[in-house]
Parts: C-alpha cells; sequence; structure tokens
C-alpha cells in the first residue's frame, strides 16, 4: 500500500473525529440519473463534509493549482492562509510550502476533478462529462468572492456549460441541486432541483440557474437551526484581497503567477 494513501487515510480518520456524521435531508429524492450538486463553501468545512458524508457516488471539482505541489505553495499562501493579512511573512510562506507537500495527495484520493482558470478548462469538462456518463454525480463550489448574504456568495457560472456538453453526449437534461452544508447542525441540506432545458440558449440559461442555485443556498441555510454561518472567504480576506472581490479571474492569475 503507497505510503500517499495511509496518510490520506489516516488524515481521514482526523476529520472523522472532528465531523459528526452528517445527516443527507433532500426536498425532491434524485433519481438514478447523475445530477450536478452546487454547494456553498463554508470555509474548508464544506469540501470535508461532502468527502465524508454525501452518500451519493460523485466526484468533486477541485482548483488545479491545489493538486501541483509547486503551484499549491502559492494557493496555500493567498486562499487558504491570506498570506497578505499576516506577518512575517517568510514564516507564513513556511507554512504555505508544508501545506503544499500535504494537499495533493489528501486531494487526489478524494475523488477530484481538476478545474483550471486558463484554455485548460476543457479538460476539466471532458473529465467531468466523462464522469457524469459514468453515472457519478459531479459536487462543485462554485461560490465567487463577491458577497450575496450571510449564507452563500454569487456564483460563478462557467459550470453551467456541463450541461450542454452532457446534452450532446447523452441526450439528457442535467438537474442542478442547491447545497447547503453546515457543521453545527451536521447536515447535508439538498434542495429541489433546476433542470437544463436543451430548447433554451445556453446564454440564457445562465444567469437563470446561478441564481436559482443561490437563491436556494440562501434559502436552505436561513430553515435551518440557529446557527453562525461560515463564509466563503473571511471577513480580513476582503481587507487586503478586496480588489479581487469582482475579479475572479485577476484572483487566480495573482495566485498562479507567485506572488
Amino acid at each position: 500500500m503507497k505510503a500517499s494513501y495511509i496518510y490520506y487515510k489516516f488524515i481521514r480518520g482526523i476529520l472523522r473525529l472532528c465531523f459528526p456524521h452528517a445527516e443527507n435531508v433532500y426536498e425532491e429524492t434524485p433519481g438514478d440519473e447523475p445530477a450536478v450538486f452546487v454547494c456553498n463553501h463554508s470555509a474548508i468545512r464544506g469540501p470535508v463534509m461532502m468527502t465524508l458524508d454525501f452518500k451519493r457516488k460523485h466526484q468533486t471539482w477541485t482548483v488545479s493549482c491545489a493538486l501541483d505541489s509547486k503551484e499549491a505553495a502559492n494557493y496555500a499562501y493567498h486562499d487558504i492562509l491570506f498570506g497578505k493579512t499576516r506577518k512575517p511573512e517568510r514564516f507564513w510562506r513556511m507554512i504555505s510550502r508544508i501545506i503544499a507537500k500535504m494537499l495533493p495527495p489528501l486531494l487526489i484520493y478524494s475523488d477530484t476533478i481538476p478545474v483550471y482558470h486558463d484554455k485548460n478548462i476543457i479538460k476539466t469538462f471532458k473529465q467531468s462529462v466523462k464522469a457524469l456518463m459514468e453515472g457519478n454525480d459531479l459536487v462543485i463550489f462554485a461560490e465567487s468572492p463577491r458577497r450575496y448574504s450571510e449564507f452563500v456568495c454569487d456564483l460563478q457560472e462557467g459550470f453551467i456549460d456541463i450541461a450542454r456538453l452532457y446534452y450532446r453526449k447523452s441526450k439528457k437534461a442535467i438537474k442542478f441541486y442547491p447545497v447547503y452544508l453546515e457543521k453545527k447542525n451536521a447536515v447535508i441540506s439538498i434542495g429541489k432541483p433546476l433542470a437544463y432545458d436543451p430548447e433554451l440558449p445556453l446564454d440564457e440559461q445562465r444567469p437563470i440557474i446561478a441564481e436559482y442555485l443561490r437563491d436556494n443556498i440562501d434559502r436552505l441555510g436561513r430553515a435551518l437551526p440557529p446557527h453562525k454561518p461560515v463564509p466563503f472567504m473571511a471577513e480580513r480576506w476582503y481587507a487586503k484581497y478586496g480588489e479581487y472581490e469582482n475579479d475572479v479571474q485577476g484572483y487566480w492569475a495573482m495566485i498562479q503567477g507567485k506572488e
């Protein structure tokens, strides 16, 4: 057995001790067809909860730089540690390099699909359609830094293109499910889906689907017993990285530019 897999199982066991078993609660029970589940991020909590407790067979979108031990150092510094908000820089750069060694094996063994922020995005879509054709769901954390409510940020729309590509391959209209993740109540709340309509132009559907998912993630969060929502980005991120709140591509260019 590979050392990296043993390490993955060890860390998964530690996380299991820290996260209570989360109940999967559906407003509408999905059928056997694969679907796309779009979630709030809730910092690290969302991905961990879906990895540990989402019951359906799935693959998860993950930023490509987190899967590369070289690129992951800069990603960890800016996107995990919010390095511009911390001093001394040399210390936090060192911590980032340690995280960069730890991340790839954890993510690789978690059935991830790399998400690229350049022309290689075609690889992401090809792997995603392949996963769907094999009967796997897709789990996507699509929040942008643009703030919407205490429960969810606005969603990026690019992932919705999967629907047209999958329809071309399968002649089936995929459904998008909104998902709200909350650790305190140990629940994965899954709302009613919205299906892609192959009769309508994709350009018209992107904002409709994205707003539906965002609004229903917000609704699912508000419907839970009182809890303190964990935002996608911590408030201190906006103090030092605020220029990127409405410039997601610029943010990823900065990270991949190794600043």
